[in-house]
């Protein structure tokens, strides 16, 4: 496999809580967005990333894939409890969480867990040796793949009308780590090619963007994954930047 990342403190926080961790060797990759006063927020975000690594790389090599599951929930429940502690023993860190998203990438398959609103989303390329009168050179598709876990998606899933929503409301977290309960994940497996692309991002990228217009960043197939993700911060600055903004972008060729 092969990845790049990016990162930005964005044009309004001071701080950046996002944190990141890929290895390309191993097909792990991970990406935390904290929440917290001070800088709680990447303390909580760093244990996660941290400690469901430290997790998966003692044990990926020996799991078979019908267990990823449960070896990721492990990790994400024990880097939970990691955050808990911590913030129960420091009263500075009351109250810390994070996201996180969280994709194993082994034999031409991704299995993805994540809680909370950061995202993962699949770019499926197909090119043609001989070019289509209809389609050109190829065509490629976009799909998110993960589901945010807020209370105004919660809302609009139950019938409840966008109007309806108070705005404040809309983007609370209703799955974090670090935060009461340990979250249940959501989990997909899905097949990719070798000219797919894969997108980790925190919600400092898909508040500032729309799906279209991340989509059209990242169809252009002639500049390298360095390129596109700063693209992707740039674009995200320009539209004013008010989150802390970080990328993820894994494929299997560079």
């Amino acid at each position: 496999m092969y990845s790049r990342y990016a990162t930005h403190a964005g044009l309004v926080r001071q701080n950046n809580e996002d944190s990141i961790k890929t290895d390309d060797a191993l097909g792990i990759y991970l990406l935390a967005d904290g929440i917290g006063g001070h800088n709680a927020g990447e303390v909580a975000s760093a244990l996660a990333v941290d400690t469901v690594y430290s997790i998966l790389r003692a044990n990926i090599t020996h799991t078979a894939a019908d267990d990823y599951f449960e070896l990721m929930v492990h990790a994400l429940h024990a880097a939970h409890w990691e955050i808990y502690t911590k913030a129960q023993a420091d009263p500075s860190m009351a109250r810390m969480g994070t996201t996180l998203v969280v994709a194993v990438v082994q034999n031409n398959r991704a299995y993805i867990v994540n809680a909370g609103d950061s995202r993962c989303y699949l770019l499926q390329r197909e090119y043609y040796s001989q070019p289509d009168p209809l389609l050109g050179q190829g065509y490629h598709r976009f799909t998110r793949l993960t589901n945010d876990h807020t209370v105004g998606e919660q809302l609009l899933a139950n019938g409840t009308p966008l109007g309806d929503i108070p705005q404040k409301q809309f983007h609370a977290l209703t799955r974090s780590l670090g935060c009461g309960n340990p979250p249940y994940p959501d989990f997909s497996v899905i097949e990719i090619s070798h000219n797919d692309m894969l997108l980790i991002c925190s919600d400092g990228l898909t508040d500032m963007l729309t799906d279209a217009e991340i989509e059209t960043l990242l169809a252009d197939n002639t500049v390298s994954l360095d390129v596109v993700a700063a693209t992707l911060i740039n674009a995200a600055n320009a539209k004013g930047g008010r989150d802390n903004i970080s990328v993820v972008l894994v494929s299997q060729q560079a």
